[in-house]
């Protein structure tokens, strides 16, 4: 179809296709230890999947598409022990599993899960607090700064605990939000929301410079009817929904060695991968896709 919104490539897709499919030799994970940050419960629309939730986040077959591409060892991190264990009955039994219940804004449970397990390859963070629009002024400080806490620092928290253990090569993936870039008119009440996301773009950013040999991404999932979604009011009805195959394989694909030229990016599920890797060199070589100044025309070289 034909891009709802501002996009790099002219095909924008709202469903799976065989560029992005984990039997795609391409994007194969075989081996490789896989970890997913985010409560996992079961998405009763999808009964025969695992999806990936925190509060109301995303929900996508993530860890299905990873072991559906060979991945060797899926770790799962949530809060609640029976929630992980109704995910692994679901996963593939090629992949060896293992769960964590655990906050992940809480640095000492965090740290001791990475320290147990050890070097990875992929890193999900898939992190976000049930949202309740409301105004700046309107709103309990309480409520409206659990934002931050989770989706800022749940995520310095685990890339503290996690980063150093990262074997060469390994990538990091940053769950982000479409309605980061709408003026505030057109997303009224998200104002918590969609600076944290901001923010947690703008830390990634930042980690992608200082740790040159990390592959960090933000990636914005798509239109999922999710619990936040349907918290924000947003129209199911007027907008391009999309399936949560999509951005699942989507991240597959983005682990594979031709698709660094996004390190530091924020980037769609929904931008067709082939047209997407007709302009690497642009991509790379500019500051497009990175939170800056609009109309501000300063570049690093100047």
């Amino acid at each position: 179809m034909q891009p709802p919104f501002p996009s790099p490539v002219a095909t924008w897709r709202n469903n799976t296709y065989n560029a992005i499919s984990p039997p795609n030799p391409d994007i194969n994970q075989a081996g490789k230890t896989v970890i997913i940050t985010g409560a996992v419960r079961i998405d009763p629309s999808h009964p025969t999947i695992s999806s990936l939730n925190f509060e109301g986040e995303w929900h996508w077959p993530c860890d299905s598409a990873f072991a559906a591409a060979g991945t060797g060892c899926l770790i799962l991190i949530g809060r609640t022990e029976a929630s992980l264990q109704g995910a692994v009955s679901l996963i593939s039994p090629r992949s060896k599993v293992e769960v964590y219940p655990a906050s992940v804004t809480n640095e000492i449970q965090v740290r001791e899960i990475a320290s147990k397990v050890g070097a990875w390859d992929v890193l999900i963070l898939n992190v976000a607090h049930l949202l309740t629009p409301s105004t700046i002024v309107g709103t309990k400080l309480i409520d409206w700064w659990t934002q931050y806490e989770v989706s800022v620092k749940g995520v310095i928290v685990v890339a503290q605990a996690f980063v150093p253990s990262a074997k060469p090569g390994a990538a990091l993936y940053g769950i982000t939000a479409g309605a980061l870039v709408m003026p505030p008119s057109l997303a009224p009440g998200c104002s918590a929301y969609s600076t944290a996301k901001v923010a947690q773009v703008k830390v990634l950013e930042y980690l992608a410079s200082e740790r040159p040999e990390l592959f960090v991404v933000s990636v914005h999932p798509g239109m999922i009817e999710t619990d936040i979604f349907k918290s924000s009011g947003a129209d199911l009805q007027i907008l391009p929904m999309d399936t949560v195959e999509l951005p699942a394989r989507f991240f597959v694909w983005l682990t594979q060695p031709k698709t660094k030229f996004l390190n530091g990016k924020m980037v769609w599920a929904n931008w067709n991968v082939m047209k997407l890797a007709d302009k690497a060199n642009e991509i790379q070589n500019s500051s497009i896709m990175t939170i800056e100044y609009g109309g501000w025309p300063f570049s690093p070289s100047q």
